[in-house]
C-alpha cells in the first residue's frame, strides 16, 4: 500500500513537472528538461502499475483456464482435489495422444487440438463420472451434452 502512495506522488509529481515546468522556470532551461522528467516519472508509474496490479490478475486469470481449474469445466463440474484432476486430465491426454497418433503421422501439421481435448474429456467423464457436481448449472449441462455426442 505504501509503494502505491510513494508511486502515486510520483506521477503526480511528473505531471507537475510536466504542466507548471519548474525547471525552466527557474533554471532558464529548455522545456524539454521539464516534459522529459515528467514524462519519464508517468513511464515508471505504468510501469508500476502493470507489474503490481495487472500482471497478476492476468496470471491468476490464466491458471483458472488451465485444465482443471476454476474456470473450466474439469474443475466446475467434476466434484474432485485440483491435483488428482490434473494427474487424470494429463493421463487421459497421454492416451488420446495415443490413439491420435495415426492421424498425426498422417496430417503432421494438422490441428488436432480440439480433438485431443475432447478425446482428453469424454476419457476424463468415463473414468470420474460419479464425481460429476450435483449442481443445476446450465454450463455443467451444456458441458456433459456435448460430450455425450459423437
Amino acid at each position: 500500500m505504501i509503494d502505491t502512495v510513494v508511486f502515486g506522488i510520483l506521477l503526480a509529481i511528473g505531471l507537475l513537472f510536466m504542466v507548471f515546468r519548474p525547471v525552466s522556470k527557474f533554471l532558464l532551461k529548455p522545456a524539454y528538461w521539464d516534459i522529459s522528467a515528467g514524462t519519464i516519472t508517468i513511464i515508471v508509474f505504468l510501469i508500476y502499475v502493470m507489474s503490481a496490479y495487472v500482471s497478476p490478475a492476468m496470471i491468476e486469470e490464466d491458471l483458472s483456464r488451465e485444465p482443471c481449474g476454476s474456470n473450466t469445466p474439469q474443475g466446475a463440474c467434476y466434484n474432485l482435489e485440483r491435483n488428482l484432476c490434473e494427474n487424470i486430465w494429463q493421463k487421459m491426454t497421454e492416451l488420446c495422444k495415443q490413439e491420435l497418433a495415426d492421424v498425426i503421422k498422417a496430417r503432421p501439421t494438422g490441428l488436432i487440438g480440439p480433438a485431443l481435448n475432447r478425446c482428453s474429456a469424454r476419457k476424463m467423464d468415463k473414468a470420474v463420472r460419479f464425481n460429476r457436481a450435483h449442481a443445476d448449472s446450465a454450463y455443467c449441462h451444456a458441458y456433459f451434452k456435448y460430450l455425450e455426442e459423437k
